[in-house]
């Protein structure tokens, strides 16, 4: 499995996703952290805590207590794990920091008579460093850098094979906004992989990065849940697009918090060939929680491996 077939088959692509201009580093798109993929990647105006150095880093802006995260996402084509951290400083703002990998299988390098003569290592890195600040008491914003590398690597003779190392850079800005008096309604807003284009030694010119806005909403139904003690209930909405005019992909999703231990979620979302629903759960003891989440309808599980993401965080 090369690194294209492997990208075409778990990134988002369909719909909104699609183009007539190619697009580099399509790994960018692949969903990290198993509580935003669990309802249904619609996190652009949710409070993820460390996660949201992945989705809207303006999120990270209303942390007050360090968090350090452990992402595992498996599927038929590829593997991708996660470390975060970030370290909240009082009025100084948040930091974060974040290392990224993706590992996607190994490729037979054969000679000019089909002769196995070694092994191809298709991989990614991305590095990312976070800062977000809140202004007042309801207002975030929040800004990522991200150092990217997409490689493919060769052991063994591979004279007639193809080996490179690409590397480039890109910003990630983000906004969040309580509007409403109750602070209930939280609107959010990001622009993600805005950056140079990915220049690879197969091809004459750089392909440029998968850029997406993000727009959407998350609501605190408290008030449907007061009969229940210590019992939560959030959803949101989000609508995902090129930075070039396109139609946009759809994402909902919501979580059921029960005495702020056992979280129960659920959503669904278009443009994605990850799938097109979501299940998950998580369960919080103390400064430790774990979460899982599992998509459908993706050609992973059509190939005998529905998308599988895991969550170890700890707050102190």
């Amino acid at each position: 499995m090369t690194v294209a077939a492997a990208l075409v088959a778990t990134a988002p692509s369909a719909g909104a996703q699609s183009g007539i201009a190619p697009e580099g580093a399509l790994f960018l798109l692949v969903p990290v952290g198993a509580r935003s993929v669990a309802r249904g990647q619609a996190s652009v105006a949710t409070r993820l805590g460390v996660d949201g150095v992945w989705w809207n880093p303006a999120s990270l802006g209303w942390l007050t207590r360090r968090e350090v995260a452990i992402d595992h996402a498996k599927n038929a084509f590829i593997s991708g794990d996660a470390v975060e951290a970030v370290f909240p400083a009082g009025r100084a703002g948040v930091l974060g920091a974040s290392l990224l990998y993706f590992n996607f299988g190994e490729q037979a390098a054969t000679d000019e008579f089909g002769n196995t003569t070694g092994t191809i290592y298709p991989r990614a890195v991305v590095l990312a460093g976070s800062y977000a600040a809140t202004f007042g008491e309801r207002v975030s914003a929040g800004v990522t850098y991200k150092f990217i590398q997409n490689s493919q690597s060769c052991g063994g003779a591979c004279q007639n094979q193809t080996t490179f190392s690409a590397k480039t850079t890109a910003l990630d800005f983000g906004l969040h906004a309580v509007v409403d008096r109750a602070r209930r309604l939280t609107i959010g807003g990001a622009i993600r992989n805005a950056g140079f284009g990915l220049q690879t030694i197969d091809r004459e010119q750089a392909d440029p990065l998968p850029a997406r806005i993000h727009v959407g909403a998350e609501y605190d139904f408290g008030g449907v849940v007061a009969a229940l003690p210590g019992a939560s209930l959030r959803g949101s909405a989000e609508a995902v697009s090129r930075v070039t005019p396109s139609s946009p992909a759809v994402r909902v999703g919501a979580e059921l918090g029960l005495a702020d231990r056992l979280f129960l979620r659920g959503g669904a979302f278009t443009g994605s060939s990850d799938g097109n629903a979501s299940i998950g759960f998580g369960i919080r003891q103390g400064t430790l929680s774990l979460d899982f989440a599992r998509t459908f309808g993706a050609r992973s599980a059509e190939a005998g491996e529905p998308p599988t993401y895991v969550t170890l965080r700890v707050m102190f």
